[in-house]
């Protein structure tokens, strides 16, 4: 037990005082334990990892044991007087600094100054540095050297949450260990024997819900119990807990997700307007939504031991995960996860679009999926290629249908005789102008419906990363959309573009994106187009509206203010 004043913070009052009680970095601390019981303490070493992790207390504690007069097998003793000083905060060879605010090189170079001094008790003079990644970069330039030849008798401990901001210069002169979040049970273990210590009475479930807010920081969960303790009392109840940590809404969480599954949209917008109106933090709500749909998904895979869930939370998703497809529960993760707050914080109008969206869905009709086409809309692909799903109509699509509908109608066919009249012998005619022309145009709307796919896939890109929406802009067209493979044929004068989308990252968010917009699940495949791109097909220039308008017929007006052209710069 500490012994420290029952006035201190407790996180502070039960900071390990060994080896033995520092939680959940195992490797790290059997290492560190090793080279002190051995004797080859190295002169500088690099902590890094999330806040609340141990970083500082295993530092704390390799400068005690590091001067400890009887140490056991690496432990210090905590009995002798260089530990008790250790203890009781006065320990005059263990110098703290916070690079957060001594983040310049005078402080650096004062420090430097200072490393020639031998130790005033112990063997070792300890420099524990925390957020060593706040420095400067001159100040970085004047540890340099001192790391990399100190004197024997100096033991410098760099801290850091942002390990990649630090020097690799600096990484380099270092032993470098990284600390990993804390297990569940850990924590919760943790909590418990401290609680027991301090006589305060949580259930195991709600010490569970603590831990789990603290996402794997221990001070930050021992800072929620004392929180706890001094609001409601030494014995807080598990409601009590859930109304302080903001997860009150966490049933009515899962209950969504059923109605989600279930496809229950009026049960579902219920209850997002329950939550509404019941005061409850829209995000908050969200984010357990997706946290819940992210487990769902996880269980689903069968890699529910990655989860730090009890066993019936676990049986209970295998339970509801099995009535639903790992498809269906993805499509959801992702329509939830993408739920826009920034208008409003507590509107509930993006859950209500996210739910309705999942639950209806965008389905092709009937007459389309059989392999007809409805009147007034674009025939499918050639050669096998599958019709994009029905979107929602745009402008540019309803100006069409009115263009269709006030266009003149062809004549109606005459009628055939009366049987008493006679019928002149019928003779072979040619096909009518209009045959031929339908017949010489089915090409030419596949390859529109191809260019509007591709346009819209390029506009949904566009929104993730300008600069692969523009290696799409006029450099390929759809080869073909079968089975959920688009095939994009890049032209012979446009292989740098295809070698950009085919690079992982850029191909993953084209398929992202060509899923949303053809509503099915797409993967991408580039190959080469054995011509050049066509004449009169240029890349796609000016925003929607400027597109709408060129598909309609309209052409740029020459000669503008300046004499420039009226098209507007490629916005890729």
């Amino acid at each position: 037990m500490s012994s420290s004043s029952n006035s201190e913070v407790l996180y502070r009052k039960w900071r390990p005082q060994s080896f033995s009680e520092l939680v959940g970095q195992d490797p790290i601390t059997q290492t560190v334990r090793n080279s002190l019981s051995s004797g080859r303490v190295a002169h500088a070493y690099l902590f890094c990892g999330p806040r609340g992790t141990g970083k500082t207390s295993m530092g704390r504690l390799l400068a005690k044991a590091a001067n400890c007069l009887q140490p056991a097998d690496g432990e210090p003793c905590n009995t002798c007087d260089s530990c008790q000083s250790y203890l009781e905060g006065r320990a005059m060879d263990l110098v703290e600094m916070d690079a957060a605010s001594n983040r310049g090189i005078e402080e650096i170079r004062k420090l430097r100054d200072r490393v020639g001094l031998a130790p005033m008790a112990g063997r070792y003079k300890v420099y524990l540095v925390d957020e060593v990644h706040m420095l400067t970069a001159e100040a970085y330039n004047a540890l340099l050297k001192t790391l990399e030849e100190p004197p024997p008798h100096i033991i410098f401990i760099l801290a850091t949450t942002e390990s990649h901001k630090v020097p690799a210069t600096i990484i380099s002169r270092c032993q470098r260990f990284d600390f990993h979040r804390l297990p569940l049970a850990a924590v919760v273990s943790r909590l418990e024997y401290i609680c027991r210590q301090e006589s305060i009475q949580i259930e195991e479930v709600a010490l569970q819900e603590i831990a789990r807010s603290a996402s794997g920081s221990l001070r930050d969960a021992i800072n929620l119990v004392e929180q706890l303790s001094n609001y409601y009392g030494s014995s807080p109840s598990l409601e009590q807990v859930r109304d302080s940590l903001g997860l009150t809404a966490d049933a009515r969480a899962r209950q969504l997700v059923r109605d989600l599954l279930e496809k229950d949209l009026s049960a579902g917008l219920k209850l997002v307007a329950a939550v509404r109106d019941d005061g409850v933090d829209m995000r908050q709500f969200q984010r357990e939504v997706v946290n819940y749909l992210r487990s769902l998904l996880v269980v689903k895979a069968g890699a529910e031991d990655t989860l730090d869930l009890a066993a019936e939370e676990v049986e209970e998703m295998r339970s509801l995960s099995s009535a639903a497809a790992s498809e269906d529960i993805l499509r959801a993760l992702r329509g939830f996860g993408q739920a826009d707050f920034r208008d409003d914080p507590q509107s509930s109008l993006p859950l209500e679009l996210a739910l309705a969206e999942h639950v209806l869905g965008p389905a092709a009709p009937a007459q389309v999926a059989a392999g007809e086409v409805e009147p007034g809309t674009r025939p499918p692909f050639p050669s096998g290629r599958q019709a994009a799903p029905k979107q929602p109509s745009s402008l540019r699509t309803r100006l069409q249908e009115k263009e269709e509908q006030a266009a003149p109608q062809p004549p109606k066919t005459p009628e055939p005789p009366s049987a008493g009249e006679s019928q002149p012998p019928k003779t072979a005619e040619p096909p009518s102008a209009g045959e031929s022309k339908e017949t010489e145009a089915a090409p030419a709307a596949a390859t529109a419906a191809g260019d509007d796919v591709l346009q819209r896939v390029r506009l949904a890109c566009k929104e993730a990363d300008r600069r692969v929406a523009a290696y799409l802009n006029g450099s390929c067209e759809v080869q073909s959309l079968e089975n959920g493979v688009l095939v994009l044929a890049f032209y012979k004068q446009f292989a740098f573009h295809r070698e950009k989308i085919e690079a992982p990252a850029n191909r993953r968010m084209v398929e992202e994106a060509a899923s949303r917009v053809l509503g099915q699940t797409i993967t991408l495949e580039c190959t080469v187009c054995e011509r050049q791109r066509p004449e009169g097909k240029p890349a796609m220039r000016g925003g929607h509206l400027v597109q709408a308008a060129r598909q309609m017929g309209a052409r740029p007006v020459v000669g503008g203010k300046g004499g420039s052209s009226g098209e507007s710069r490629d916005e890729s």
